[in-house]
This record gives C-alpha cells, sequence and structure tokens, in this order.
C-alpha cells in the first residue's frame, strides 16, 4: 500500500511558530526546535488545515489541488445578522428571464462550490454546466418520456406492486397526486410551456464517482455553497429532483447530462436571472431539535 502523502516546507519561509502542528490534530505534524517534521505516527488526511493555519505560506501539500487560494481576515466580515437575512433570501425559482447568465459568473459559481467541504477531502465531485437551447430541450424530452411512463405505470392497475417491486413504493394517495403531477408537466410540455426547467438558461448537475461512500453529501454540500453565491450574484436557482431522480436510471439521460458510467448523478440545479423579487421571507416549520 502506497504511503500517504504528507505537507512539504519552504524553509525560507517557515518561521517555527508550531501553528502548523498545533492544527494537525492526527499527528503527522511534529513541532521541534530545528522546525516541523512530517514523521509523527498519525495518518496524513490531506485536509489541508496545516496550510490553512500558517501565517508566511510557508507549507503546500501534494494531495490539494492547484486552485487559487486568497487570505483570510482574522475576524469574519459578516456578522450573524447580515447573513441570516442573506440566506433568507435564496428561494427556488421558477420564472427565468431569458438572458443567459455570462461564463464567468457560471466559473464563479464553481468556484464557490469547490470551497465546500467533502468525505475525507477527497474533492471528487464533477459538474456538468448545460446551457446549450438544443441540449436544455432534449433533456425536457428525455425526462419528459420518462414522466410519461411512471404515468403509465402509476396508473395501472398493478402499479402498487410494480413500484414495491422497483424500491419505489407509495401510499395510493401519494402515487394519485405524483401521478397527477407528473401528467400536468408532461401536458405543458405538449403545449409549448416548460414546467421542469421553468425557462432556464442553464442547467447545472453534481455527480461523483460511484465507487465514493461519501460522493453524494459531498455534491450535495457543494451546490449548497452554489446556491449561496448565486443569490450574492443576483441569481435564481430550484434543484430539480425531475431530472436527478430518472438520471440514476436512465443511460440515455446520463448520456444528454454529461455524466460518466462511472459516476452517479446527486443534484441538478436549474439556474437564471429569476423575473420575481420577494419581499419578506416565509415561515418555517419549527425544527425538530433534542438537545443532550
Amino acid at each position: 500500500m502506497a504511503e500517504p502523502m504528507r505537507p512539504e516546507i519552504d524553509e525560507a519561509l517557515c518561521t517555527n511558530c508550531g501553528s502548523c502542528a498545533e492544527a494537525c490534530l492526527l499527528g503527522v505534524i511534529v513541532h521541534g526546535d530545528a522546525g516541523p517534521t512530517f514523521d509523527g505516527p498519525g495518518s496524513c488526511l490531506g485536509c489541508g488545515h496545516c496550510v490553512a493555519v500558517c501565517p508566511t505560506g510557508a507549507l503546500t501539500h501534494p494531495s490539494l489541488g492547484d486552485g487559487a487560494t486568497f487570505e483570510l481576515a482574522a475576524a469574519p466580515q459578516v456578522d450573524s445578522e447580515t447573513l441570516m437575512r442573506f440566506m433568507g433570501r435564496r428561494r427556488s425559482t421558477r420564472s427565468y428571464q431569458d438572458r443567459p447568465v455570462p461564463p464567468e459568473i457560471i466559473e464563479r459559481l464553481l468556484q464557490a462550490a469547490v470551497l465546500a467541504p467533502s468525505g475525507h477531502n477527497a474533492q471528487n465531485w464533477a459538474f456538468s454546466v448545460i446551457t446549450s437551447p438544443d441540449r436544455l430541450a432534449a433533456v425536457r424530452e428525455r425526462c419528459v418520456l420518462n414522466m410519461r411512463r411512471l404515468v403509465g405505470l402509476m396508473d395501472s392497475p398493478f402499479g402498487g406492486v410494480a413500484l414495491r417491486l422497483a424500491g419505489a413504493s407509495l401510499p395510493a394517495a401519494k402515487r394519485k397526486a405524483l401521478s397527477s403531477m407528473l401528467a400536468r408537466i408532461a401536458k405543458a410540455h405538449e403545449e409549448g410551456a416548460d414546467r421542469l426547467l421553468w425557462g432556464a438558461p442553464a442547467l447545472i448537475v453534481a455527480h461523483a464517482p460511484s465507487s465514493d461512500p461519501t460522493g453524494a453529501e459531498s455534491c450535495h454540500y457543494a451546490i449548497g455553497n452554489l446556491m449561496a453565491m448565486a443569490v450574492a450574484e443576483g441569481l435564481g436557482t430550484c434543484l430539480i429532483g425531475f431530472v436527478a431522480e430518472p438520471a440514476k436510471r436512465d443511460r440515455k439521460l446520463r448520456e444528454l447530462l454529461a455524466v460518466p458510467p462511472t459516476h452517479s448523478l446527486h443534484a441538478a440545479l436549474s439556474i437564471g436571472y429569476p423575473t420575481i423579487r420577494f419581499a419578506r421571507t416565509v415561515p418555517k416549520h419549527q425544527p425538530d431539535i433534542t438537545f443532550i
């Protein structure tokens, strides 16, 4: 088994402050009189804490990416009340302007996305960005085809049994409601209305290697970051489960979404400039919290 990669140091920049050893809770870095060494008994996770904490930028780590970094202020630059109000601005957008999202803005959103945590800092997420009107139309067409098939199955006398066999059992009332919703989306599509992507000029899909046991969580964290940055850029977003779910079983749809056969799709997000400005947040149910 290969030895885990460990940090590397530029001795000319190191002041031997000991911050890296203090931040390395796994015991990889040992602080000594001559400076830090990386021969501790711990196994390096590649978290990057040592790189982030070093005041002079003396440390690098070969397992980390080559993306740009930026300095952090000693104290947060946003107070909690401002952040709470900012978070409240995110709503699921289902009405978009006929206006493309510039590529540089999308790249900035993805830069924010990959600042999210990932399982074992593997950063195994990958993203497909679809802005081609023809490809978006093909995705809608394929999704509606899946909806028609599912409606036919659910409305059949043996629909409940078939769904249970497929591992997707639903109570009769919910099955009827879902069937009605899908039928309405399909009918709107036939009439030229988009009730799937809601006219969004872009669709971002997050996926990760199927072999990564934390791929789903990592992608969800990244999409959360992306949605927050979208708010800052004046954009609206909406998670589209009616794209993500059928893509798990439909090879043709996965190809349209540029998801490799070895990857699992974990989120599909429509994005664009909203037509509606919201004046306030709406009430939320109180969370179920247990303090121990």
